[in-house]
């Protein structure tokens, strides 16, 4: 199905990014069409305060200040309430994630001919093949398909999350 070129260095490094970055934007446009604006908002409040608390907490134990650890101890039920709710919205965000579960599996069987564990037809991915170099201490470290679209997709999910105003720190 797909041909034998794009598993030769450089164009199988450039495909897995391009593959990469595809997916990241896709299942991003998904999430951000679900997700409700004022929650996302209320949540980012929640996290600014208990990251507060988290920070005067630490003071206070470094320290030893017992008027902040006091403070600190009077505020913990809340902030204990607050991580609850946030763990509540997140679990809701959940509910995107079979479309791109099923958005990715469509894509990668394609792509590695494979659903799952059984192998359906045969592509030049298919088998194990580097598509990437990483520049490492004792020469370079061979990527091969899944390990390269793993690391692109990361940073393309995080900085698409960034860009569509979707990551829980205000940038």
């Amino acid at each position: 199905m797909l041909p034998d070129w794009l598993a030769v260095l450089p164009v199988s490094t450039i495909f897995v990014i391009l593959v990469s970055l595809l997916l990241a934007f896709l299942s991003t446009s998904i999430n951000r069409l679900f997700t409700d604006k004022e929650k996302l908002k209320q949540v980012r409040g929640w996290r600014r305060e208990v990251n507060a608390w988290t920070s005067d907490r630490v003071k206070a134990m470094r320290s030893g200040d017992q008027e902040l650890l006091k403070k600190v101890k009077k505020q913990e039920k809340r902030i204990k309430q607050l991580q609850s709710k946030m763990l509540s919205q997140s679990a809701s965000q959940m509910k995107v994630l079979p479309i791109t579960m099923i958005l990715f599996f469509v894509i990668w069987g394609f792509i590695t001919g494979r659903l799952l564990f059984w192998r359906l037809f045969d592509t030049p991915f298919s088998v194990p093949v580097t598509v990437a170099y990483l520049p490492w201490l004792n020469g370079p470290l061979p990527l091969d398909f899944f390990s390269w679209y793993l690391l692109c997709s990361m940073l393309f999910g995080i900085l698409f999350s960034r860009l569509f105003g979707l990551a829980m720190e205000e940038t």
